[in-house]
């Protein structure tokens, strides 16, 4: 068996916090270049955030409502949610809470000739939910993000 010195010791606590500090600049650093810095308070904004998912909203079509998320989500509402969890979101983050839902209609879908809506959910001034679908019966639903 060996020993280490208290001189040793000091160097490998140094050499620790360094590498947790490290661990952390870059955990941090992914987090600020994985969020896009967009104003979801504006309609812009918000045509922005869907435009850096891959998608062109029709910002003169744009429909606001408020929506008030249970606590306890239904079958439905867990199948939706996790559609959102497939994409990094989590409407979890609002339950029981009121958040703001607005839909666009989109520009152009490549899979369908139709009105194809657009739908966004902000909740702290963050995006917690989104997905493009159509109202036809026969229509689609899919992730905002792929």
């Amino acid at each position: 068996m060996f020993e280490i010195c208290s001189h040793s010791r000091g160097r490998l606590r140094m050499l620790d916090i360094i590498l947790l500090l490290s661990i952390l600049a870059v955990i941090a650093l992914f987090f600020l270049l994985s969020s896009p810095t967009v104003d979801l308070d504006s309609v812009e904004g918000r045509c922005a955030y869907i435009a850096s998912c891959g998608w062109e909203a029709d910002a003169a079509s744009e429909e606001v409502r408020a929506v008030e998320l249970p606590e306890r989500f239904d079958t439905v509402l867990e199948r939706y949610n996790a559609l959102q969890l497939s994409q990094g979101y989590d409407l979890r983050a609002a339950a029981g809470r009121r958040c703001m839902q607005y839909s666009y209609d989109l520009c152009e879908h490549p899979d369908w000739n139709g009105r194809v809506i657009v739908t966004i959910y902000v909740y702290g001034g963050r995006v917690i939910g989104g997905d493009v679908h159509t109202a036809d019966v026969n229509g689609f639903m899919h992730a905002l993000r792929s």
